[in-house]
């Protein structure tokens, strides 16, 4: 196996906006960004946007702590999911800790086979330096100490574009938001109707389904980036994927899952 694994840390702001501003924020991003280069690796969308599809299997405690810590709006959280960008793409184990606004992110890429075992501590043949095998025993402690397992696939359609004046800055537009409960580590669930779509459960004041608007930057924002957010009257807002997508689940499901703090947009 070989891959990589970094750590850095970064802030994380989120928006909901519709489609008309996204076009008018597009224009504004042309100066100072541009498309993140992996967009061109896939295929334009049908709704014409180039971007590419994120697929996340979130771990959690059989008592959802990770997802009741955010309910609570806990300041320090923890995150543990396997990220992949297609059916055939290696797989990124992400440990994502939160203290307060900052983001503090430790990742490496596995093979697709190899993600449960990693998981577990279980490394024997893999290939892998110091470096490597120290993020994956502490991965295993991690997950065994927790009780973690997988709970929930979301998926999502990613247009991303990054600064070309920066050192780090990316703005991202999330579209087709949807989430299924699992129990397995399968990285690839087929589309079907078992998959809860964020798009049929908004309540918001948008003529079209919102988009998640994310900036992610070091520890402070651009100017460029903050004269956007104010020249298009932007609002920050609380929004968890994984969050949403277990109480839409669990309504799904017929569970009698407690309300969101992140979720106010949803029904």
């Amino acid at each position: 196996m070989s891959g990589f694994e970094t750590r850095f840390q970064r802030l994380e702001i989120k928006f909901l906006i519709d489609e008309p501003t996204a076009d008018v924020v597009r224009q504004q991003l042309e100066p100072y960004c541009q498309i993140d280069p992996h967009s061109f690796d896939h295929p334009r969308r049908d709704d014409g946007h180039i971007g590419y599809t994120i697929s996340s299997l979130y771990l959690d405690t059989p008592s959802l702590a990770f997802h009741r810590a955010k309910e609570r709006g806990d300041a320090n959280r923890l995150k543990l999911r396997v990220r992949t960008y297609s059916k055939t793409s290696r797989a990124t184990f992400e440990v994502k800790r939160r203290h307060s606004d900052v983001i503090d992110k430790a990742r490496i890429i596995v093979d697709r086979d190899r993600v449960e075992s990693c998981a577990y501590g279980l490394l024997d043949g893999l290939d892998v330096n110091d470096q490597m095998e120290s993020f994956l025993n502490d991965l295993g402690v991690l997950v065994a100490v927790s009780g973690g397992f997988p709970t929930l696939t979301v998926k999502y359609d990613r247009e991303a574009y990054a600064s070309v004046v920066d050192d780090y800055a990316r703005v991202t537009f999330d579209r087709r938001i949807r989430a299924v409960r699992t129990e397995d580590w399968d990285l690839a669930p087929a589309e079907d109707d078992c998959w809860c779509r964020f798009d049929d459960h908004w309540c918001t004041h948008h003529v079209t389904d919102p988009i998640v608007m994310e900036i992610k930057c070091r520890k402070t924002v651009p100017l460029w980036l903050v004269d956007l957010i104010k020249r298009n009257n932007l609002s920050r807002c609380s929004f968890s994927k994984y969050s949403i997508g277990i109480n839409l689940t669990g309504m799904q499901l017929g569970h009698r899952e407690a309300y969101s703090r992140s979720s106010k947009v949803m029904r």
